[in-house]
């Protein structure tokens, strides 16, 4: 049906539309409500040909005649008692209330909030809650390499990637930046394994297992070579590393910050409406 209303309201367009002297070009009516030419600016802004444009008008236009059309109906059934109306003033005017409120708390916050986090704070929060840092996952620390099968330094890289010395992992991520397709040499990074073995078509069936075996691994396709080497490696079920959380831990002590800014701001403005005489119970 929808498709119909589609193919029904595109040639409409295309053609031309109603004409309104005053406010300008009609586009569609519904009931006593009208869209003009004018409150499609924001529809048709998206880059696309005019055909993606014309499909979004049409989209746009079913769904608030639809939206208009069950509106009316339920109009006609609504109930104009007095209690009716109170509860849906009322709610009307919770839901108004709360929307001002929440604008008003998120511009303090975006004012006031000290977003910066020291590494202390991190860490003394992660000691606390360890119990809450769970690995649900297993995470490895990777220097990883992905080369063309013809790429004339593997043989020199597979000697470099059993390498620890300073100065090979130097000249690792020289050759890497040169002649790899993709690689992660950053020594002090977690990943999930899982996201690992999506960049390799490696095949395992218990991978806490192949991780305790596998230091170093080498595997080719049609195409490629990839080269592993697991620096370190947590199982799940283990405490996650605090560097695998530090972001996370970042995020929630800010959130923690927004809401005791926002406790403290209620608080101290219903202080000084007490203060000024502008709040008090009635005997």
């Amino acid at each position: 049906m929808k498709k119909i209303i589609y193919l029904l309201i595109l040639p409409l367009l295309a053609i031309s539309c109603i004409t309104d002297s005053e406010e300008g070009n009609v586009v569609a009516v519904a009931y006593d409500n009208k869209i003009y030419e004018s409150d499609l600016a924001s529809v048709t802004s998206n880059s696309g040909s005019a055909e993606d444009s014309l499909l979004r008008v049409s989209v746009y236009l079913n769904n608030w005649m639809q939206e208009q059309s069950i509106l009316h109906k339920a109009i006609l059934s609504y109930d104009e008692s007095e209690k009716e109306r109170s509860i849906i003033d009322k709610r009307v005017e919770a839901y108004k209330n709360s929307l001002i409120v929440y604008n008003f708390e998120r511009k303090y916050i975006s004012i006031h909030l000290d977003t910066i986090v020291k590494f202390d704070e991190i860490e003394e929060f992660y000691n606390t809650n360890k119990k809450e840092f769970i690995l649900k996952d297993d995470i490895v620390q990777v220097a990883f390499i992905k080369f063309y099968s013809d790429e004339k330094n593997l043989k020199t890289m597979r000697r470099l990637m059993k390498s620890y010395e300073p100065e090979d992992i130097v000249r690792i991520k020289s050759i890497a930046d040169e002649t790899a397709i993709n690689y992660l040499l950053e020594a002090d990074t977690w990943i999930l394994f899982d996201d690992l073995i999506k960049e390799i078509p490696l095949q395992t069936y218990n991978k806490s297992l192949y991780l305790k075996n596998n230091k170093y691994l080498e595997i080719k396709d049609s195409v490629y070579t990839y080269m592993l080497r697991v620096n370190q490696y947590r199982i799940r079920d283990n405490y996650s590393p605090l560097s695998f959380e530090e972001d996370r831990i970042r995020g929630i002590l800010i959130n923690i910050r927004k809401m005791e800014m926002v406790e403290k701001l209620r608080e101290d403005i219903f202080e000084e409406s007490q203060k000024n005489g502008k709040i008090k119970l009635q005997n």
